[in-house]
């Protein structure tokens, strides 16, 4: 916690009370001592379809279901003065055991899809998510808009919900790349790499960026040897490694913030923890914008929320509109600063469909471009749902329209 200026937080009285945060795993051994169990508001097995997220079985004890998530929940807030001191600590938890650990499949995605609009329902403040999806992928598939996953965090990040997923463990894989995993490619959430306790990237940790360009991680944090509670009994303990164990870290500092700045919102949070952390003037695709200073990023902007994207979607008109009709559909933008710009529309499966507009240096202003509803072939396009896409330097915003005939 020292290497995120925690501590000095806590000093200042801030524990993440008041904070809701969805844990999405694989399971939790609820007993352990470090976590009270009336800070866990509610829990729900979407494998099973009950209301218990502990081992409820044999085979679950067979594939150690609920070990993964207990390292996680207790490194995030758990409490036990002299063994773990997690850096939201008072924090209260929804419970949501989406991933199976006897199989690997595309059905853990839907139950992801589950866990975070059941974690909406309740309340959820932040999501916390060490989970990650890659079987069925390309990195190809990595621009933000492709992967299940990536798609819903987007749509919650749009209804308030600020997400902190892993960037992965794939720096050493071959055949991958040593690529980030979705949805650490969704632009709106929290992405996060693993430094060791002195800072050292984390031989595992894996790099960006994105397939469509963006920087990833966004920050970095301990995911070498992380002390967490343990499944092996109620006052077992231990430490792991894996970029699981660095988000909840950082999950924490957001708690953190949010209790300390309630009027933030999920891009105030973000963009405070990037501007304040250890290399926020030379970001790159291994630490992204470095170690967090959750104390400085709380004083980000004088304590006001954040400064707002670089880019804004102001109006999109008509919308629906019917391709080769005239009016075309309208849309129009706003850039805070001089940026390089970039315009493309996808389908609902995240295929790209055309590409609208580009500029290298774009100055600081309002814009507008125009589509009359074809593809980069002059074909019109089916109706259905689509989306606008528009990239000014890092930032990225996605705007969704319809299209009838």
């Amino acid at each position: 916690l020292d290497l995120m200026n925690v501590p000095a937080v806590h000093d200042l009285g801030y524990s993440g009370q008041g904070i809701t945060v969805l844990m999405l795993d694989a399971g939790f051994y609820k007993d352990h001592e470090s976590i009270h169990p009336e800070r866990i508001l509610a829990e729900y097995d979407f494998l099973n379809n009950d209301g218990e997220t502990q081992n409820e079985s044999q085979e679950d004890d067979k594939y150690g279901q609920h070990n993964h998530g207990t390292y996680t929940y207790t490194a995030l807030g758990g409490y036990s003065p002299g063994q773990l001191i997690g850096p939201a600590f008072e924090c209260r938890y929804l419970l949501a055991k989406t991933e199976s650990n006897a199989f690997e499949n595309i059905t853990e995605e839907d139950n992801y899809v589950a866990g975070l609009e059941w974690g909406e329902d309740h309340g959820a403040d932040i999501v916390s998510s060490s989970l990650g999806y890659l079987d069925w992928y390309t990195y190809e598939d990595l621009n933000g808009l492709t992967a299940v996953t990536t798609r819903v965090v987007l749509w919650a990040a749009r209804l308030g919900m600020l997400v902190v997923t892993a960037a992965g463990n794939k720096r050493q894989d071959p055949e991958w790349g040593g690529y980030i995993i979705a949805p650490a490619d969704a632009d709106s959430v929290i992405t996060v790499g693993a430094v060791d306790e002195k800072g050292a990237l984390a031989g595992f940790s894996s790099h960006g960026p994105t397939s469509d360009g963006r920087t990833k991680p966004d920050v970095v944090a301990q995911g070498v040897g992380v002390r967490c509670g343990s499944s092996m009994g109620t006052d077992a303990y231990t430490s792991v490694s894996g970029t699981s164990l660095s988000t909840p870290l950082v999950t924490g500092c957001a708690a953190l913030l949010l209790e300390a700045r309630p009027d933030w919102r999920p891009e105030d949070v973000r963009n405070a923890l990037r501007a304040t952390a250890s290399q926020a003037d030379s970001p790159d695709n291994d630490y992204g914008w470095g170690i967090p200073d959750v104390l400085a990023a709380m004083y980000f902007n004088n304590g006001e929320p954040a400064t707002r994207y670089v880019l804004e979607i102001e109006k999109i008109y008509p919308n629906p509109f019917r391709a080769g009709n005239s009016p075309q559909i309208v849309i129009k933008w706003t850039l805070a600063t001089r940026s390089a710009v970039r315009l493309d529309i996808y389908n609902l499966l995240g295929q790209h469909i055309i590409h609208l507009y580009a500029r290298p240096s774009k100055p600081a202003g309002s814009g507008m471009v125009s589509w009359s509803g074809v593809d980069a072939e002059g074909r019109y396009v089916p109706s259905g749902v689509y989306f606008v896409r528009m990239i000014a330097g890092q930032d990225m915003t996605v705007k969704r329209i319809t299209v009838q005939h």
